[in-house]
């Protein structure tokens, strides 16, 4: 019999991706930018890059990059094994399938569409105004259960969170991270302007939601139609009718809670406090061990069933820590600044409606190579502001062009650990990832491309 042709692995993939990042940085000069303080920031000065002599890279870095990336990766590392652990306690308890089992038994499996929108605008909200893409996390799991519960695949699961975060972020309303942060160096005020960004927010979410109902359709009238069909989630999988016969017991009420109760600590954290992912995992840590209390699992049974869950996110955290070791090739080799200068410099000479698309597509490459939205602006950002204007862009149009660009390839870059937490949350590989967002990501530059153009038409400013 012929054997079923796998795809390539995610890891396999990714560190040919460190070799390729190695070999272009042999052709990329070395170079950098001279940074400076502005308002409190260290922005790089736009007309100080200079080529460096001397390149510091050879072949053994294509297997440093790999502990080296690790490394840089440790937080998300460390969150995603403490997550992993704790959502294994309170899995093993079913209390989240047997809820979700009854709350789609009172809705309605036919009416599956109205808790997929309801989630992804949950998503949705905290992308566009507070700029929670990290944020989204702990609920991550939740979507991929609650997909499955009704019918759908992994992919529906993490389509509902991450592309529901992402495109709430790219819109930015009032995403202090993108927004909020292009604005400050552009000197014009903060969230200004935000009348065309809820314009905006809305019709890329809507675009999205769309795409992932129809692709939702299509799997659940015939699951062959997945593109994760010959992955094995039998340890995510479950049938919702399966579970609306048990119980729901006070056990899984108090486990719910206590998944609930510390979720919101965690985003109230965040919010107040500028949480972020040590305390992610410290919050899971202290809900495995109430859940495993509730659940008279002992000692012994609690630690165990957390280091099993801790186990089963080994292979994603492998995978951030080898796309990390991609940036690390690069910025150890001294040519992500002289990425930026190639990059930039032909929007000089371009006409200024070529010029604000020229800017779109610019961010969107760099941000192959620097996902985070605020540390990228902070290189970009003071020298594409000169360019655009020369050729009389404002200074809002250019911090459009720069928030979609920034989130738009957030969709399908490797280098977003979130994005890669959540694939490993879901066992979706990321070629088949690749497969299901591409086509979204060609539709919403379209959408972006429009917007820049309305934009200029009506001076926005």
């Amino acid at each position: 019999m012929k054997k079923d042709k796998k795809s390539l692995h995610s890891v396999a993939l990714l560190f040919l991706m460190v070799i390729g990042a190695w070999i272009i940085s042999l052709l990329i000069p070395a170079g950098t930018y001279t940074r400076i303080s502005l308002n409190g920031r260290s922005v790089v000065d736009p007309d100080t890059f200079t080529f460096l002599a001397t390149k510091t890279i050879n072949f053994f870095d294509i297997f440093l990059a790999v502990p080296n990336g690790l490394a840089s990766a440790m937080q998300l590392v460390i969150g995603a094994l403490l997550i992993g652990g704790g959502m294994q306690v309170v899995q093993s308890s079913n209390a989240i399938n047997i809820g979700i089992s009854h709350v789609i038994k009172r809705v309605g499996i036919s009416r599956g569409n109205t808790i997929l929108i309801f989630l992804f605008y949950v998503f949705a909200l905290m992308g566009g105004f507070l700029g929670f893409i990290e944020g989204s996390i702990p609920f991550i799991p939740i979507a991929i259960s609650i997909a499955i519960g009704l019918g759908y695949d992994a992919i529906v699961g993490v389509a509902i969170a991450m592309v529901g975060a992402i495109s709430g972020f790219t819109a930015g309303p009032t995403n202090p991270f993108t927004v909020g942060v292009s604005q400050t160096i552009a000197g014009i005020e903060m969230y200004s302007g935000i009348g065309l960004r809820l314009v905006l927010w809305v019709v890329l979410t809507v675009t999205c939601l769309l795409y992932i109902l129809r692709y939702a359709k299509k799997v659940k009238a015939d699951p062959s139609k997945s593109h994760v069909a010959n992955v094995d989630i039998s340890d995510l999988a479950f049938k919702a009718e399966d579970f609306q016969t048990e119980a729901f017991t006070v056990t899984h009420i108090l486990t719910l809670i206590t998944l609930v109760a510390g979720i919101t600590a965690y985003v109230l954290g965040s919010v107040n406090f500028g949480w972020g992912f040590y305390e992610l995992g410290a919050v899971f840590l202290v809900i495995g061990i109430i859940a495993g209390i509730i659940n008279k699992m002992g000692i012994n049974g609690t630690t165990e069933t957390f280091l099993k869950g801790a186990q089963n996110m080994v292979a994603a955290s492998f995978i951030m820590g080898v796309a990390y070791g991609i940036a690390w090739i690069f910025k150890n080799a001294d040519v992500l600044d002289t990425i930026v200068y190639y990059a930039s410099s032909p929007l000089k000479d371009l006409p200024h409606v070529f010029t604000m698309i020229g800017i779109l597509i610019v961010i969107m490459a760099i941000n192959l190579f620097i996902p985070s939205g605020s540390g990228k602006a902070l290189v970009v950002m003071p020298i594409v502001l000169p360019i655009a204007d020369i050729v009389g862009i404002t200074p809002q149009i250019t911090v459009l062009a720069y928030q979609l660009g920034d989130g738009l390839t957030n969709l399908c870059t490797p280098l977003l650990g979130v994005l890669l937490l959540a694939l490993g949350f879901g066992r979706v590989p990321f070629v088949k990832w690749e497969r299901f967002i591409l086509p979204l990501v060609g539709i919403l530059i379209l959408i972006s491309c429009a917007t820049l153009y309305i934009a200029l038409a009506i001076g926005y400013c």
